[in-house]
């Protein structure tokens, strides 16, 4: 005579652990065929895509190059803006590009107490603004999807619309300065980059 405990053996497959009282109810619901355990999901590794953190570094150290040639104190302090740009994402920082982008305006605000040509800044300005932007987007991307999903096109097309919308604010800055005859001074001009660089932060949200 069969009893209660081995009717419920001979019926196991039908019994599942959730019934039995057991804790892994689901995770035995995922057991593969043939009695193996599924693979677990594998989990996005946060760091910042390759992509972004390349174009952010390569924007990056094109701005640094300009600030140089407008002042080479400018370029210095641009350099130690690169350096912490580069750190944040390597580390995945949203604090340490913030800490960036306030030095690459330090960077700006050397340049503005020399007596710097406006072409090289408006250059540093846009080239700083879309470096910083990109790295933001990327440490994003890092937080949300993990550097394994597919964000090529979407990075490509954000550091696009970076660099038109900053290069839009650039041709109008360096355009109040022509028509200022060279009247205009270095620090108003920084300034109304600054106010392009709030456009962009407004435009990005």
């Amino acid at each position: 005579m069969v009893g209660v405990s081995d009717a419920r053996a001979v019926e196991g497959d039908a019994v599942t652990p959730a019934a039995a009282g057991g804790p892994d109810a689901s995770g035995a619901a995922e057991a593969a065929p043939g009695g193996r355990e599924a693979p677990a999901a594998a989990v996005p590794t946060r760091a910042v895509p390759a992509l972004s953190t390349a174009t952010a570094v390569m924007l990056g150290a094109l701005a640094v190059a300009f600030l140089a040639a407008a002042s080479l104190a400018a370029g210095a302090v641009g350099l130690l803006a690169l350096a912490l740009l580069v750190a944040a994402l390597t580390v995945v920082s949203r604090r340490l590009c913030r800490l960036a982008g306030a030095t690459f305006a330090a960077a700006f605000l050397a340049a503005a107490a020399t007596p710097a040509t406006p072409a090289p800044l408006v250059g540093a300005a846009v080239l700083a603004v879309a470096a910083w932007d990109v790295a933001d987007h990327g440490l994003g991307l890092a937080a949300h999807v993990g550097r394994e999903a597919g964000t090529a096109r979407n990075e490509l097309v954000h550091a696009a619309a970076s660099l038109a919308v900053g290069t839009a604010g650039g041709a109008v800055a360096y355009g109040v300065s022509l028509v200022a005859d060279g009247g205009q001074p270095v620090s108003a001009l920084v300034f109304l980059l600054f106010g392009g660089v709030v456009i962009l932060a407004a435009l990005r949200e």
